[in-house]
């Protein structure tokens, strides 16, 4: 009777330490930078909206490298032509709950854009930028080149924009 309570204990010690790890969320263990998504892309293009190679020298250091190596001309260049006056909001930040396909964490910033007309009104869009989490810095990166998109949100296309031009509802 006596022999198989050392077993029993064993048995019971390794349920008890087993169960709280098996029960345990992904997204409560994995804890983010105290800076936000949202706070990181506005950084990012507030520094671009001041110009200026300082500005944009630290811009570029918030740039993610997981994915590929960016040439600092290149991003100068690429980012010089942004309009100054454009005024970027934050609509949205989606939070990752797992890692994606290649392992990393990645969260969406829905951005309202409104950019100065020489017509008068701004031009409004939406567009979305996705930052990935650098956790060896605890720090969120900008995906600049847009790596972690999934091509499949390009290939989709509202029906309105394959309208043929000579079966517009207006030529009729």
């Amino acid at each position: 009777m006596f022999r198989f309570a050392p077993s029993l204990c064993v048995f019971l010690l390794t349920v008890a330490c087993l169960t709280p790890a098996c029960t345990s969320k992904k997204n409560d263990e994995m804890k983010f930078p105290e800076k936000t998504p949202e706070q990181v892309v506005g950084q990012f293009f507030e520094l671009l909206a001041n110009r200026g190679r300082l500005n944009n020298q630290e811009a570029f250091t918030m740039v993610s490298t997981q994915y590929i190596e960016l040439d600092q001309n290149n991003f100068r260049k690429w980012t010089e032509n942004l309009n100054p006056d454009s005024k970027i909001t934050v609509a949205e930040t989606i939070l990752p709950t797992a890692p994606n396909k290649h392992g990393a964490w990645v969260a969406t910033v829905n951005l309202n854009v409104s950019t100065p007309s020489m017509f008068g009104d701004s031009f409004k869009t939406t567009s979305k930028i996705n930052v990935i989490l650098d956790a060896q810095n605890d720090e969120w990166k900008i995906d600049f080149l847009g790596d972690t998109i999934d091509d499949a949100d390009y290939q989709k296309m509202p029906a309105e924009a394959g309208l043929d031009l000579a079966e517009s509802p207006d030529k009729q």
